[in-house]
């Protein structure tokens, strides 16, 4: 079987422009970023004058390949890139083509996710493939590999934030790393020891404290923060467990978002809004609650959830709430 990239226009959903995969690959992730070209110098440093992107930005294919002769023959992957163009001018109608830059062979499976780092003004693309996640960089239009890091099974997904990643296993639960662009170097901080099999993870954040989410196989729930001081963190290697609940339905994907106040939500200016707030008091958006991040997902029975973090009244509020609906409520029960 022949699998095949499409350009399709959303206003009519005309296929614009394809690319066809080789025979039994399949793609398997994608992203849409640009990609700092870095030249190295003589002594084999990487270093660029303009570390800027580039003024195209690159759509990046991640595949498998699986053999007909299937687990007798390991899969492996490839990494595509290629650039959007737009064709026409502008009395005409403008279309969009796919142009075949780079491709780059992946020997030790196939490619599950790839994201876009940003250290330094520079971009760098991230390839997680098989049980490793390999740092490449863009230079004389090619793919050079700068760093590594090896899990123990299978790269599920990487969540970055600023040069630290959340690699998440799709049978070793996660691991959080940090990337120094000093040398080159992915060190791991720490990781959860509990072998866990991964669905989903994701970033909850309220003020300066920043917990780790992730969701297993058994529809759990599980709240873990890095505190390399405490006691129970093993003298920092180990991830600690906050909190955890039942969440009684599974879910494939964890998406973060930015919780708005109350004074900013139900405006159709929230920009503009929050610009007068600030001017009338100068500490607004500058507390806990003004710098929540939460989590939503959608689940595989057809339902959608969100998890936000509350203050401390806010959640003994509730709590007691909880208690009087749960033993003042008549609740019926099916025989």
């Amino acid at each position: 079987s022949v699998y095949e990239i499409w350009i399709v226009d959303s206003s009519n959903w005309e296929i614009l422009d394809t690319f066809q995969l080789n025979e039994n690959e399949h793609g398997t992730s994608m992203t849409y970023m640009s990609l700092s070209d870095i030249v190295p110098d003589i002594t084999g440093k990487a270093t660029t004058e303009t570390p800027q992107h580039d003024s195209a930005p690159r759509l990046i294919i991640g595949t498998g390949i699986i053999e007909k002769d299937g687990e007798d023959v390991s899969a492996n992957g490839r990494i595509l890139i290629f650039e959007v163009k737009r064709v026409g001018d502008r009395t005409g109608k403008f279309e969009a083509e796919l142009q075949f830059l780079y491709d780059k062979e992946i020997s030790v499976g196939p490619v599950t996710c790839v994201k876009c780092l940003e250290s330094d003004g520079m971009s760098r693309l991230v390839v997680g493939a098989g049980a490793e996640i390999t740092f490449e960089q863009w230079g004389n239009g090619k793919l050079t590999q700068v760093g590594f890091f090896h899990c123990h099974m299978q790269v599920q997904d990487i969540i970055m934030f600023k040069n630290f990643l959340l690699l998440s296993d799709a049978y070793d639960s996660m691991y959080f790393l940090v990337w120094r662009e000093s040398d080159k170097s992915l060190t791991l901080l720490a990781k959860d020891y509990e072998p866990t099999s991964m669905y989903a993870s994701g970033l909850l954040s309220r003020g300066s404290s920043l917990s780790f989410v992730s969701h297993d196989d058994r529809q759990n729930l599980s709240f873990l923060t890095y505190a390399p001081t405490e006691i129970a963190a093993r003298g920092g290697n180990k991830l600690v467990c906050r909190a955890d609940c039942h969440l009684g339905n599974s879910t494939t994907a964890l998406h973060s978002h930015f919780c708005r106040g109350s004074l900013t939500v139900n405006s159709a200016t929230s920009k503009s809004t929050l610009k007068a707030l600030r001017q009338q008091d100068n500490l607004h958006g500058m507390m806990d609650d003004d710098k929540r991040f939460g989590l939503h997902y959608g689940s595989t029975d057809g339902g959608f959830g969100s998890i936000i973090p509350v203050n401390e009244d806010m959640y003994w509020r509730l709590a007691a709430l909880q208690s009087v609906m749960s033993n003042a409520l008549e609740r019926t029960t099916l025989r």
